[in-house]
């Protein structure tokens, strides 16, 4: 992995997620804003195409301490750091462990693992600030319904975010190991 263009994709892609996000979010529902996450899909690519398992975990952690950083004490609640960085090294991990099995470059298996990705993470960050805050939990109901939504939404764009990824793969991930371009065209 190439950690500096890294950092700066994943940084522009919250950027984009942080201030551009509200044109994507859909928040004339009752059960409240619902919003694709574009930081979970690029951590489903990583899972997807990083080269070693602990390249990935640290690359989730990563994505999900920017997030957590981000979400702190937001929504009129303190919000702890940390559960989000946890639940995406761990998400990408299970990614890496299971991708062999997963036809990569099709659009159905990405949105599914994209969806799957985003409601267990989601919905283990919502418990677990159910947990820590308890006032959540007269909400708790209207939340979980919220992450599935926001799940079908990210695994709906996962093709495009994987599209632009593999266009800009060489920026920000190391060639895969095995054989050489050269010994593959002989």
């Amino acid at each position: 992995m190439r950690w500096a263009p890294f950092l700066i994709f994943a940084y522009l892609l919250l950027l984009a997620q942080s201030t551009l996000g509200h044109m994507l979010m859909l928040d004339r529902l009752t059960l409240g804003p619902v919003g694709p996450d574009l930081m979970a899909l690029l951590a489903v690519f990583v899972g997807l195409y990083v080269r070693g398992a602990m390249e990935g975990v640290t690359a989730g952690w990563v994505l999900g301490m920017m997030i957590d950083l981000t979400t702190a004490g937001g929504a009129g609640m303190g919000t702890r750091v940390g559960p989000m960085a946890l639940f995406f090294a761990l998400g990408v991990w299970m990614i890496f462990q299971v991708r062999e099995a997963i036809y990569r470059e099709r659009a159905l298996p990405q949105m599914l693992v994209a969806a799957i990705f985003c409601l267990l993470t989601h919905s283990l960050w919502v418990l677990t600030q159910a947990v820590l805050a308890p006032g959540l939990w007269p909400n708790l109901g209207r939340l979980l319904v919220q992450v599935l939504l926001s799940a079908v939404y990210s695994g709906l764009l996962m093709p495009l975010v994987h599209f632009v990824c593999m266009s800009s793969r060489g920026w920000f991930l190391t060639a895969s190991p095995g054989r050489s371009r050269r010994s593959r065209s002989r």
